[in-house]
């Protein structure tokens, strides 16, 4: 689909971004893509030259790729009015984290490995839009689909690669940076937990907040509705309030007391057990708002850990570890790593380290099954654009796409990589019948 410019004198396509105003904002990195497209360069081409004008040193691909592009730190910055200022597309810093910038801590709140969500991709195209990438799916304590409610993807269903979203000079959102096949096609979901889906709504709300409203947080306000919330649940003692959201005393201490931010899980930790939403806790709005009873507590409160997690080795039993690994590689169906490490809370680092034979044989037999299913992708794609070509034949006309894509359902032939390429050695093979 051909995007419409906004304002056709600005130095670079004046692209409309995305979703602004909603929980599916598209992310700055997502909208810089595609304006690297629409521009036929390569991102690292943009990129410098962008670096050039506004005297700035470049660093091959380290600003966009890295995630900080997304975030709320000076990479953001700087790059949001760059963009805004070279396009004339105003605000394009809502399409980062910016907005909250002095009531978050930057710890741990970019997502450093690249995930997506297969159905948004496929409602798209279905929709006839442009794929692009959610500003949700960067943040680190987004773990599902709450649209779809369902877990992400993290590996491509052609090449079975991860990265695949952005490891590459040319990026096209929606598809893979490593082979070209579409990232939304049809798969086996993993059905999200509730816990996953709650906090994935309520940074939706975060998100949607962020693009309608004009006035930026105040950290002074949280704390002070942080002071409020502790003397009303916990007579203003710390420490029940820190036990009440399984932190430390001192890290609550902090907040009150040392000028520290809370990270936006800390947030989800305190909205969930105070019962309110997560854009009026950063903003510091406690209108309306009443301590829940005992019984009205968030559920969800309890799936947080009372204490921090250790994830040093030797607080880990890696013998139960790798018995686990064993059993989760007998699974029915293949899980991929990632999933496993998900599953057992660790880092997939520690996985490779401590239990390299277990790790690479389920990464290996995930491997497999994702070849497998791509293999019987193309064939079933191929026997009904076969089936197409022998329709055409028949009504007396020649066989090209147009033809074809008026006979096959648009998912199909989005299923595989090189349509053309198959189209002509199905073409091939009839004439040799």
């Amino acid at each position: 689909m051909r995007q419409p410019l906004k304002n056709p004198r600005s130095v670079l396509h004046a692209l409309l971004p995305f979703g602004a105003g909603t929980p599916e904002v598209e992310s700055l990195q997502s909208y810089f893509c595609r304006l690297a497209v629409s521009h036929s360069v390569s991102i690292s081409a943009l990129s410098r030259e962008i670096a050039e004008m506004f005297g700035w040193e470049f660093r091959q691909r380290r600003e966009w790729y890295s995630g900080n592009l997304n975030g709320l730190g000076e990479v953001a910055r700087n790059w949001s009015s760059a963009i805004s200022a070279l396009t004339g597309v105003a605000q394009l810093n809502r399409h980062t984290l910016l907005p909250w910038h002095t009531v978050i801590a930057q710890t741990g709140l970019s997502r450093h490995r690249s995930h997506w969500c297969p159905q948004c991709f496929q409602e798209d195209i279905e929709s006839g839009n442009t794929p692009y990438f959610r500003l949700a799916w960067d943040i680190n304590a987004v773990n599902a689909c709450a649209k779809h409610k369902s877990g992400f993807e993290h590996v491509c269903p052609g090449c079975g690669q991860s990265n695949a979203r952005h490891s590459s000079a040319y990026v096209t959102p929606g598809w893979c940076a490593h082979c070209g096949t579409f990232l939304g096609k049809s798969k086996e979901t993993i059905p999200a937990t509730p816990a996953d889906i709650w906090k994935s709504i309520q940074v939706g709300h975060m998100l949607a907040h962020q693009g309608n409203n004009q006035s930026d947080a105040d950290l002074d306000k949280v704390i002070e509705a942080l002071a409020a919330i502790i003397e009303r649940m916990d007579s203003g003692i710390y420490a029940h309030f820190a036990a009440r959201i399984g932190l430390s005393k001192s890290t609550v201490h902090n907040w009150l007391k040392g000028g520290g931010a809370p990270t936006l899980a800390a947030y989800l930790r305190i909205a969930a057990v105070a019962g309110i939403s997560l854009p009026k806790l950063l903003m510091g709005d406690l209108t309306g708002w009443e301590p829940p009873a005992k019984t009205e507590i968030h559920q969800l409160s309890l799936s947080f850990p009372k204490q921090p997690k250790n994830r040093h080795n030797h607080n880990r039993d890696w013998d139960a570890i790798r018995a686990e690994l064993v059993s989760m590689s007998k699974l029915p169906a293949p899980i991929s790593l990632l999933e496993a490490a998900r599953r057992l809370d660790l880092d997939v680092r520690l996985l490779y380290l401590n239990a390299n034979k277990e790790a690479r044989i389920l990464s290996s037999r995930w491997k497999e099954y994702i070849q497998r299913r791509g293999n019987q992708t193309r064939e079933n794609a191929k026997e009904a654009i076969k089936a197409a070509c022998q329709d055409v034949l028949a009504e007396g006309k020649a066989i090209n796409l147009r033809e074809i894509e008026a006979k096959v359902p648009r998912e199909i032939l989005n299923s595989v990589d090189g349509v053309i390429d198959l189209l002509q050695q199905i073409k091939a093979e009839i004439l040799e019948e």
